[in-house]
């Protein structure tokens, strides 16, 4: 491996190459906008650098780490509260040892995916209503 330096110029003419590809997708992204105003609500096309704002490099490793310990945290919060009423004598004797990360990652991960069913249906509802206003 080389020995990198710290090099102002080099990153200044890095992170403007980054600016512009990024005001080139947010010309691209109002394009689609006003041809997304036409369509259906599951014909529309999302992107989700639009909803979040992170380094081209470093979304890819933040979504892995969201998806490993989101439902884990998820699955451990449900058990905690609702199963142990969130009492931790109760929860140490649950017989589900602490080591078990893919049970708790399970209970998790089927709540979010319920939760985001109900956001993608609520956004459908909402959709329609809006689109039938806006007629």
């Amino acid at each position: 491996m080389p020995f990198k330096t710290h090099d102002p110029y080099l990153n200044t003419v890095i992170r403007e190459m980054e600016d512009k590809q990024c005001r080139i997708r947010n010309q691209n992204r109002d394009k689609q906008r006003e041809e997304n105003q036409n369509r259906s609500f599951l014909s529309q096309k999302l992107y989700l650098s639009d909803f979040i704002n992170l380094p081209e490099g470093t979304l890819n490793l933040l979504l892995f780490i969201a998806f490993v310990i989101i439902p884990y945290i998820a699955g451990l919060a449900f058990i905690f509260f609702l199963i142990a009423n969130a009492n931790f004598d109760t929860f140490e004797n649950i017989n589900i040892n602490i080591n078990d990360y893919l049970i708790y990652w399970t209970i998790g991960y089927e709540l979010l995916a319920f939760t985001i069913i109900l956001f993608l249906i609520k956004s459908a509802i909402n959709f329609k209503k809006t689109k039938q206003i806006q007629k």
